[in-house]
Order: C-alpha cells, then structure tokens, then sequence
C-alpha cells in the first residue's frame, strides 16, 4: 500500500503516479487497483498536515492508510495496522467496559450503508488495553456513485477539551488585559480632564470598580505627612457603597512605628498583596481598616502608594471579596500604574496649590492698601484671580486722596496674564498716582500723561484704564468726571433711577497712539453708587461685550441698596464669569459715615 504519511518520498507511492486531483484506474480495471488509485490521488493531499488521527479504508473495511497521530494516540504502528481490517485492532467498548463486536460497529455500519457517522464521548481500545475517550466521525468514499470506501477521523476527547479550556482562559485573559487598559486609558481621561483632585480620586475608584475590584478607597496625607484622610470608596454594591461613604473623611494620623499594611506603605514601602485579612489590629490604621473590611467584605487586597518626586501622598486599596478570582501579577502591575497616575494628579494639583497661592498673594501685594473711607466716598475693593492656576493678571484697581480735596479713583487693566502684566501694573499703578498727585488737572490730561510715558519708556505694554475724579461742587452737590482709555464702562446706581452704565466717551488704550483725550463728567446724589470693574467680570467667549453689559445692568438693578462691601461678591454671583480672567472691582458709594453699611 502507498505510505501516504506527510513527507512520505515519492519512490514509497506504489502504482502509477496520478495528475493531481485525479483518480487513475489501473490497467484491467481491477476493483483493488482502483482503490490504491483512489489512495494515492487523494489521501496525500488529504492527510497532509493532518489535525486529528485519520484512518482510510476500503470497501471492506481494510487499512489502507493512516496518519502519524494514530501510532500516537492508539499505539499501533503503520506496519501493524496496514492491509488489516480496521476492526481487528481499532475496537470500539462500551460505557459498560463490554467490546463492541464487529457487527454492531457504527463505523463499520456507515461504510457498509455509505453514509456518515460519528459520536462524541466514545471510547477506543488502545494496544495496551487502556481506553481513549474520543469524539469521531466517518465519512465514505464515493467515486462515479460507486463506495470505495471512507476515512474514519477522531481525536482525544479529553486532550481536547484541556485545549479548549486553555483556550478560553488564555481568551479571557486577553479580554481582562483589553479590559485593564482601557480601564487605564479611561482613568487617564478623567484624571486629565478633572479640576478638582478629590473629585478626580472618587472617579478613578467609581470606574475601577467592579472591573478590577469590588470596592476601592483611597486615603490621602496632609501636607504635613501626619494627618490622614480618606476621600474616596466606591463599592459595586448600592447599598454598600451608601455604607462606604459613611466612612470618608478624617483617619487616625500616621505615627512612627505603625506596622499595619497602610501604615508601612504611606511609610515608603512598596505595593502590598495582602492575601489574608489579619485577625487583629497592630495600630489605630489597622483598627480602621478592620472595621472596614467587616462592613464591606474581603478575601485579598491590593495597597499601592502614590508617590510623586520621592514623596508619599497616600494609598490606594482595591479589594476582591471573591476568593476565586484571586490578583495576579497583571493586576498588580496595573494597580502600580494607576497609582502613579493618580499620584501624579494629587501632586501636580498641589504644586499649582502653591504657585497659584504665591501668585495671588504677589498680585495682592501689588494693589494698594484701600481706605474704607475717603472724604465723603465709602470704598470697597475686590480682586478674583483667574482659574487658570498660576497665571498672574494685570488687573488692579486704587483710590486716593488728591491735594484739592478731591478724590482719584483708578480701575485698570494691562495686557497679559504672567509675570511680566504683573509687575508693569505695579509700575504703572504708582506712575499713574504720582502724576495725578503732581499736579491736579483734569482726567484725560492726567491719562495723556501717562500714556506718552508709557509710550516711551514700555512701547511693548498696552494698558486699558479708566481715571475718575470725584470733587465736590459746592451747595448743588458732588460732581464725578472721567477719562476712558478703552475700558468697559463705569456703572452708575442712582437712588430711585435705573442702573445706567457712563459710556459717554471711550478713548484708545493707553500704549497705542499720542491723541487727544477726552473728559465726561456727572454729577452724581448722595446714596449713589459707582461701580468701576475690569473685562473678566462681562467678557464670555464667544459673546459680544454688549451682550455681557446688558447682563450687567440686570443684575445690578437690585444692587444699589446692599452693603458695600458685599456689592462686588454680589455681582460675581450674579454674573457668573468664567473664570478665564482675573477680575478687579471697585465700588465707591457716596453718603455720609454707615451710609455704606444700610443706605
């Protein structure tokens, strides 16, 4: 018979060498000689690579071929099963431990009838005698409507199942690790896009759980690296997760020598796989989280730090309370990094924390010490750095007494928000002062002033101001005129009268161009109140400046008779800026002593 085995040499092929694909009958016609014909065309390409043990047979159920797994999988080898009939060595048994005789053979019974066949869970003698647990099936062989034969195909039940069930956990830990990073690059999402730290915290724990854990906390040290705080827990139960949130807030503070699992982390050690949950409490931490774990449930956790430049800032824990889904090295490699990511977060929030702080209190530091009163005039001022963390504003605003007895009331605006804004409106604020002081003149000879210095000593800076001055005029009452140097205009509260803003005149920023300025002036009742603001109180993106000022009148209708000092927090209630600017305001209200208090 031909050895029609992968790789078999071709001077092993007995009978004429047929076209690929084509039976060559022998001469004579011979039913035998057809058959081997049949092998050598078709069975070559056919058991080629094979995945499972074949066996080819003839009509009358003799081997005429087989495939190298057979001898693997039954024992027998090519020599002893060729030219033998199937049955007297590849035997089916019973479930009962009985042979299946060769007359109720099922394979046998398909080549007979033609037609296929095949079960699963069957079970095939091997030649030691031990069972083979198969799943086979026959297919005959069918030439010019004529049976020729079949081939029988099976493989080892349990090897396979093995297989398939590695199959699936290698599946499913694929789907776990696809499922970790897009759970990381979500996390990453929210951590990039959230302004509030413990508002991101909670977020993270809301989306790790329940993909990675049944519930999660996470406990955050002061700044001083005592003082603990738990800001978030999430649990994948409602009704726990409403538990959970009972326990947010102050911890007990970490003290040299604690040896609980938390405490050594937030001490500098590395992540913890804590698979146990202890039975006792070492420290105060421990007592804590005990009293945690009966709450919510436990069977292992992870504890990993956040550390950012050296420092620790706190920990997070993740919790399983399924036993047989137990952390492995992946989760804890993950964890790890959502660690780091969260504690890059915590950490560049209270860097800006910092610097946002250090550049309030340097603006601060640049606006002037304002009176309560001047004169007649009661003042309050208010100053609102942008959100835009450590960005500092030229924003300024300044009110003074002038030698006539007059007063000189400044709200302004240089163009920028960084250092450089900053100190030029220091400078300019103080030059602005000495020439109004220098010598009493009207307000826009006092801003052309200041603009030719501008322009020749700070060509590159652009200022917009408004410089008002309020001076009495006798027995018919005070008298307020100004100059405007491209700034949104005053806004002017009458007792009695609708709020109105003063547009009457808007000259060009100072920095701009040597021109002639102009003066506007009213006069204003006892009980009034002015208004002076900066742009990022009625500036919004994509809206028009008159848009933003009619808004302005209406929520300053109701204004005029509200304590002065909380006019300028009313109105950023009210007008709800973005936030994209900083913004300076300065009320001045006229009326005699507590008349700003209650008018």
């Amino acid at each position: 018979m031909p050895d029609v085995r992968p790789g078999a040499p071709a001077d092993r092929l007995q009978g004429p060498v047929p076209q690929q694909g084509v039976a060559q009958p022998a001469a004579g016609g011979d039913q035998r000689d057809t058959r081997a014909a049949v092998d050598v065309a078709l069975l070559p390409a056919v058991f080629s690579g094979a995945l499972v043990a074949m066996i080819a047979l003839d009509r009358d159920g003799t081997v005429t071929a087989l495939t190298p797994s057979v001898e693997r999988l039954l024992g027998w080898t090519e020599s002893e099963l060729l030219g033998t009939p199937l049955h007297r060595h590849v035997r089916h048994q019973r479930a009962d431990g009985r042979p299946v005789p060769a007359e109720d053979s099922p394979v046998l019974a398909g080549l007979r009838e033609a037609r296929p066949a095949g079960r699963d869970d069957e079970y095939l003698v091997r030649k030691d005698g031990s069972l083979l647990p198969v799943t086979w099936a026959f297919a005959p062989t069918v030439l010019a409507r004529t049976p020729v034969g079949g081939v029988l195909t099976f493989y080892d039940a349990q090897a396979a199942r093995a297989q398939t069930a590695r199959q699936r956990q290698r599946l499913a830990e694929v789907e776990e690790s696809n499922a970790r990073l897009a759970l990381l690059a979500d996390v990453s999402h929210v951590l990039g896009e959230s302004d509030d730290v413990v508002e991101g915290l909670r977020a993270v724990a809301r989306r790790v759980v329940p993909v990675l854990a049944d519930w999660v906390c996470v406990d955050v040290l002061g700044e001083d690296g005592t003082t603990l705080e738990r800001v978030a827990l999430a649990h994948r139960d409602p009704v726990l997760d409403a538990v959970g949130a009972t326990h947010l807030g102050p911890l007990p503070p970490l003290r040299p020598g604690m040896t609980s699992a938390l405490a050594q982390v937030l001490q500098g050690l590395p992540l913890l796989h804590q698979q146990e949950v202890p039975a006792t409490a070492v420290d105060e931490l421990a007592a804590d989280r005990l009293a945690l774990v009966r709450e919510l449930g436990a069977a292992e956790g992870i504890t990993a730090p956040l550390r950012a430049r050296g420092r620790t800032l706190g920990a997070i824990t993740l919790v399983r309370t399924d036993g047989t889904r137990p952390y492995r090295q992946e989760d804890r490699d993950f964890v790890a990094d959502l660690a780091a990511r969260a504690a890059a977060l915590l950490d560049t929030t209270r860097l800006l924390g910092h610097q946002v702080r250090r550049a309030e209190q340097m603006q601060r530091a640049l606006l002037p010490e304002l009176a309560d009163r001047i004169g007649p005039l009661a003042l309050s001022g208010l100053y609102r750095p942008a959100s835009d963390l450590a960005q500092v504003g030229g924003d300024w605003y300044d009110a003074f007494a002038l030698p006539d007895g007059s007063t000189g009331l400044v709200i302004g605006d240089v163009a920028g928000h960084d250092l450089h804004a900053a100190t030029r409106m220091g400078a300019i604020r103080h030059k602005l002062r000495a020439l109004a002081g220098d010598r009493v003149a009207p307000a826009s000879e006092v801003v052309a002033r200041l603009d030719r210095v501008v322009q020749r000593f700070a060509p590159q800076d652009l200022v917009t101001l408004l410089y008002a001055r309020v001076t009495a005029a006798g027995p018919a009452g005070v008298r307020l005129e100004w100059s405007n140097a491209g700034h949104p205009p005053p806004l002017l509260l009458s007792p009695g009268g609708p709020a109105r803003l003063l547009d009457d005149v808007v000259d060009l920023p100072v920095g701009v161009d040597d021109l002639p300025r102009a003066d506007a002036a009213t006069a204003l009742e006892d009980g009034s109140t002015l208004v002076l603001y900066s742009d990022g109180l009625v500036e919004r993106p994509r809206e028009s400046l008159t848009t933003g000022l009619e808004r302005l009148l209406r929520v300053a209708a109701d204004l005029g008779t509200v304590p002065l000092r909380g006019l300028g927090q009313d109105l950023l209630t009210g007008m709800r800026p973005t936030g994209l600017d900083d913004i300076a305001v300065l009320a001045v209200r006229l009326g005699p002593q507590g008349a700003d208090a209650a008018p």
